[in-house]
């Protein structure tokens, strides 16, 4: 009795454990809601780690960690995910810091989410940019490894299309021709640090 007692306990945990899939597994909505798609290749290991790079007399150092992250809108209907969130610092030409969210990484709102491979060329990687404070502009990164040892990678910014709300304080600057001051180039050449 003792016997079939600890048999069904062992078979209600291991029910309600979590299921463990590799991250590209394919009809990811057909699984169990909870399921944990998991880097197991480390696909995203080379990613991982502070790069840096320079533009127009400014420095950028870009922070990228790989993170277990939920996806979902309630606690019950998600999954989770590897995943690679990032953060910024840029220092113009005199050592002012213009932008430093890398000291207070915020995995729950972070500014680079992803990687992702782009919809109209699987084989070209992505990262999601959401600078802060930008009225809900966002832009893709396109990310690509320019050497074997992966210790270099080229980028190039492009907006994704949004909507323009004319509250936002750079209403008038982007609807005459600007640009958002998100202090981020078009393309750089990133190196791991």
């Amino acid at each position: 009795m003792k016997n079939i007692f600890l048999i069904l306990i062992f078979v209600t945990i291991n029910i309600k454990c979590q299921q463990v899939y590799p991250l590209n597994t394919e009809g990811k909505s057909d699984l169990p809601k909870g399921s944990y798609f998991k880097d197991f290749d480390g696909e995203l290991t080379p990613y991982i780690g502070i790069w840096k790079g320079n533009w127009e007399g400014k420095t950028i150092y870009i922070e990228l960690r790989k993170v277990k992250y939920y996806l979902g809108t309630t606690p019950t209907n998600g999954n989770y995910h590897d995943v690679i969130l990032g953060e910024r610092k840029v220092i113009d030409m005199n050592g002012t810091i213009l932008i430093d969210r890398i000291s207070n990484f915020n995995e729950l709102n972070s500014e680079f989410f992803g990687i992702y491979s782009k919809f109209s060329n699987p084989s070209q990687k992505q990262i999601d940019f959401v600078p802060k404070n930008m009225c809900g502009a966002t832009a893709s990164l396109d990310v690509t490894f320019v050497n074997p040892s992966k210790t270099q990678m080229n980028v190039h910014f492009e907006y994704t299309p949004s909507y323009l709300e004319n509250t936002c304080p750079y209403y008038d600057l982007v609807k005459q021709g600007g640009e958002y001051p998100i202090n981020f180039p078009k393309d750089i050449l990133l190196t791991k640090q």
